[in-house]
């Protein structure tokens, strides 16, 4: 990539950092799709493995103290890990405009019951149920396409719990999912040095980016915070969709 390429590629993963800090998710659907364009989807997915793993381990550190209030977190990070290796398997075997067509049709799903229900909470049922294919589905979504935080974000959203809680809740997902996922790329021989320096590039910006989001995030009120995590989920839908076609 030449100095512009490496500019704009940069200016997506600091964007991608602020929308992280702010949230809890998005830098890999905000990154991944630029860095793709200029030099593939496979390589784009393996250089954001590590900077979405820092940015991860920054966001538990931060909220840690939340994380014994969620319930059913471990059997949650267990079956999304278990996804993970199958997805980063897949990685170079997998069409993934089939596997953006449906997370975008899921998430499509889940925003339309949320702007139509009165009341947009997971029943008892659902949450019971719901929790194992989702686990799984995000996972496999994690290691095949660096891409999960949507799917997560929209089944912690739907249990309505405080903004430190789905915070909390998502990044440790994503950091157990996003672990398994660097040491299958890593035994399945999937780096290269040109992944491995773009990589180190994009973990610098995040960590110098991301405690800006982080006091962004801090700055809403919970409704303002809701909405957020509501906008960022539509234009990840929006995303995913024009991806897949």
């Amino acid at each position: 990539m030449n100095f512009l390429e490496l500019l704009i590629v940069a200016l997506a993963v600091i964007l991608g950092s602020l929308i992280k800090g702010t949230t809890g998710f998005g830098l890999p659907l905000t990154a991944v799709p630029v860095i793709a364009f200029f030099v593939g989807v496979q390589d784009a997915v393996v250089i954001m493995a590590a900077p979405t793993a820092v940015s991860n381990a920054m966001l538990v550190r931060e909220y840690r103290r939340e994380l014994r209030f969620v319930q059913g977190l471990p059997s949650f990070v267990g079956l999304g890990a278990i996804g993970a290796v199958a997805g980063a398997w897949l990685l170079p075997r997998i069409n993934d405009r089939l596997l953006f067509l449906l997370l975008a049709l899921l998430l499509s799903s889940f925003l339309a019951w949320r702007f139509s229900s009165a009341n947009p909470r997971w029943s008892p049922r659902v949450q019971k149920f719901g929790r194992i294919p989702v686990a799984l589905t995000c996972g496999v979504s994690q290691g095949a396409t660096g891409i999960s935080g949507p799917l997560v974000a929209a089944w912690f959203q739907g249990l309505g719990v405080s903004r430190e809680r789905f915070v909390a809740s998502n990044t440790v997902i994503f950091l157990f999912t996003g672990s398994v996922q660097l040491l299958t790329l890593s035994a399945t021989g999937q780096w290269s040095n040109q992944r491995f320096y773009g990589a180190a590039l994009a973990a610098v910006l995040v960590v110098v980016v991301l405690p800006f989001g982080i006091r962004i995030g801090r700055s809403l009120d919970a409704a303002r915070f809701d909405l957020a995590v509501s906008a960022v989920i539509v234009a990840c839908t929006v995303s995913l969709m024009v991806r897949a076609f």
